[in-house]
């Protein structure tokens, strides 16, 4: 086993993902247990967030400049954007619907979006990748609330599904292209910011109405799915692969479901054990496939 001193950033990217995946899968469990609607909540994430990583960006060396913040205005939008379509889509249709579609990412990657940021689709990862999108979308749908669809809830859903594949390919690019990580993710949150809340005031009935548990939630989820999902995704992409990285997110609803019966007595089935299982297993091929043949790098640093 290679010592921990020596192991290269590509071998740390996959637990760093796999650490990524597990705060993002908890930050739902925080939103379920607020009290304000998913607009507002997004409307305080980004505002608490947005010093937050601007602090982190600062504490690690490279704080936000104008150059990097030119750079984080297309993504900032698309961001934003995401954001502000995924909160919706969770209020105008059903739970499954949302998570579903919006964790569609890597089909996308895998049809050939990869190939914007110079890499091409690797044959040998399908069948891993298929299995984990059937186990997710047991994890998701056997079982699950499948009342209260909409099409203009799924098209809100496909709209976010969008937005964040964007951000997500521009992240790699401008990632391979060396620009830090913590100043990219502070001008994101920056541009997302101004984008989101017009958007969140204008829509949201109870901006001024959150409580003191709310708060703390919302502590939780800046430091959580924030700053440490966000960061190790954005610090990773440019030591893994698109594929792998936009893959091992799928990973995030099975912790989402798995926590709301740990936490909120919901409902488990067979079936989304099984799936949860699948996703997994599909998952670890996918790593072992690519750790077993090393792919280069855009740029070794």
């Amino acid at each position: 086993m290679t010592p921990a001193s020596r192991r290269t950033p590509a071998e740390v990217a996959v637990p760093a993902v796999v650490l990524a995946v597990l705060a993002w899968g908890v930050g739902p469990l925080m939103v379920r247990g607020m009290d304000v609607e998913g607009t507002t909540v997004a409307l305080y994430r980004m505002w608490s967030g947005t010093p937050v990583m601007l602090v982190a960006a600062r504490a690690f060396g490279a704080p936000l400049d104008r150059k990097v913040l030119r750079a984080a205005v297309v993504p900032g939008v698309f961001f934003g954007l995401s954001m502000m379509l995924g909160f919706q889509a969770v209020r105008t249709t059903s739970i499954a619907s949302a998570t579903l579609i919006g964790a569609l990412t890597p089909a996308v990657i895998l049809l050939g979006a990869n190939r914007i940021v110079g890499e091409r689709s690797d044959a040998r990862r399908v069948p891993f990748a298929v299995v984990a999108f059937v186990g997710l979308a047991m994890v998701v749908l056997v079982g699950g609330d499948r009342n209260g669809s909409t099409l203009h809830g799924d098209l809100l859903a496909f709209g976010n599904l969008a937005c964040f594949t964007v951000y997500f390919l521009i992240l790699k690019k401008l990632r391979n292209a060396g620009l830090n990580s913590w100043a990219f993710l502070a001008g994101v949150f920056v541009v997302g910011t101004l984008v989101i809340t017009p958007w969140c005031v204008a829509t949201g009935d109870d901006v001024g109405t959150i409580t003191m548990k709310d708060v703390l939630l919302l502590g939780g989820m800046v430091l959580g799915p924030g700053l440490v999902g966000h960061g190790l995704i954005s610090w990773a992409s440019r030591h893994l692969p698109v594929t792998t990285t936009s893959l091992l997110t799928l990973g995030s609803p099975v912790v989402s479901v798995i926590g709301g019966w740990l936490i909120y007595d919901q409902k488990l089935g067979w079936g989304q054990v099984v799936g949860a299982v699948l996703v997994i297993g599909g998952l670890a091929g996918t790593v072992w496939d690519s750790s077993t043949r090393r792919e280069p790098l855009l740029d070794p640093a």
